[in-house]
């Protein structure tokens, strides 16, 4: 073991295929996925997760944590991350890693926290969900230090072959949170404003494409709309309530940071109302199932309902979610183009991340949307936020 500057621990990570003493916290689904891809690239892994059969689990986190070089966390949440604390001290592992959707002021403390006995502290918060898990294509948004982040990248890359530095500590988290707030919105206002052509007459297959051409784009109407939304599979791999929380840890960023989030406060409102309607373990995908099944078509195919008007609706719910993010992104101390560039590779991308924010608003396709959701009898709790938001 080397010793650099402070006295900290440096545990130089094998640049190539060698195998590498890992522990694993937290062996969930994407847990689970990680480890597999782990131990296929050689890694020794060893696992820590109360809830796993005798045998298969450390005793205890300091047990799975003692003699790693890289302690990754993959834990519920913020809360399971500093409980962690103790644990991670008493190991003191040369570097730990937390693949955790946690928030960056956690991150903070546990960085703090953890320096006085050596251990270097990373945020990696993953998307891509657990299909990407498994097939090593998952997003990193890595906060924290930039040359620690480059000896860990051969580790981190046998599962995610997307690794971006998002900045310093904490910038990982704040990223992933509003990255996934963005993707809330779009998977939302898609499913709104879709559910809406279809009660006036519009065939789903037709509608999408049309989102697709223009502003109204967004990963979510590319992917997950004509992959699991149209044929009613609703398989994406990421539940409601991970997402309530991701919206959650979003609007804590801009709590902790005075930065007025009007839109995604309403965006979190409606993303619990339909948790509470589909079942907080259900893929996030059913949402619109939810806004499908939710109040009779009294108004379906009454005349048609203008396809333009809609796209350009939906490229402003995206566009005023988007510029709100930014806005708190600003206030947490991120590089804007830093934070765009990762979204644009992930989850929460749509044609106004693309643009950087070009364009504005069409506040009068908003109002006609809104209107045109009221008359087909479509809950649209964005477009309606929206329209008042402009």
């Amino acid at each position: 073991m080397v010793k650099g500057p402070g006295s900290r621990r440096y545990a130089p990570v094998p640049q190539y295929a060698a195998a590498v003493r890992v522990a694993l916290a937290g062996v969930g689904r994407m847990g689970s996925a990680i480890a597999g891809r782990l131990r296929a690239a050689g890694h020794r892994v060893k696992l820590y997760d109360p809830a796993l059969p005798e045998g298969e689990s450390a005793p205890s986190l300091a047990a799975a944590a003692r003699n790693s070089v890289i302690t990754f966390l993959c834990l519920p949440d913020a809360p399971a991350v500093q409980a962690s604390l103790n644990g991670l001290a008493e190991a003191a592992p040369p570097i730990v890693v937390d693949l955790t959707s946690s928030l960056p002021s956690t991150t903070r403390r546990m960085a703090a926290a953890l320096a006085p006995v050596g251990v270097e502290f990373l945020d990696s918060p993953l998307s891509g969900g657990v299909a990407g898990a498994r097939l090593g294509t998952l997003t990193a948004m890595v906060g924290g230090d930039r040359d620690l982040l480059e000896r860990v990248r051969p580790v981190l890359a046998t599962f995610a072959s997307n690794v971006r530095w998002a900045g310093p500590a904490g910038s990982g988290h704040a990223t992933k949170a509003l990255n996934n707030a963005l993707s809330a919105v779009s998977l939302m206002g898609t499913s709104e404003l879709l559910v809406t052509a279809a009660r006036h007459g519009g065939e789903e297959v037709a509608v999408v494409p049309a989102f697709n051409a223009g502003g109204a784009r967004s990963q979510n109407s590319e992917v997950k709309f004509p992959r699991d939304v149209l044929p009613r599979t609703y398989g994406a791999g990421f539940t409601a309530g991970l997402m309530v929380k991701d919206l959650a840890s979003a609007l804590t960023i801009a709590e902790e940071r005075s930065a007025p989030a009007r839109f995604l406060a309403a965006v979190r409102a409606a993303w619990i109302e339909a948790a509470e309607a589909m079942g907080r373990e259900a893929d996030f995908t059913r949402v619109h199932a939810v806004i499908d099944a939710r109040g009779a078509p009294a108004a379906a195919r009454m005349g048609g309902a203008d396809l333009d008007v809609l796209c350009r609706a939906l490229a402003g719910i995206n566009l005023i979610a988007a510029a709100e993010a930014m806005r708190v992104a600003a206030a947490e101390g991120l590089n804007r183009e830093r934070v765009l560039g990762i979204v644009n590779t992930s989850t929460g991308r749509s044609e106004a991340t693309r643009s950087r924010l070009a364009g504005n608003v069409d506040r009068e396709a908003l109002a006609a949307a809104a209107d045109l959701a009221r008359e087909a009898n479509v809950w649209a709790p964005l477009t309606e936020a929206a329209s008042r938001c402009v």
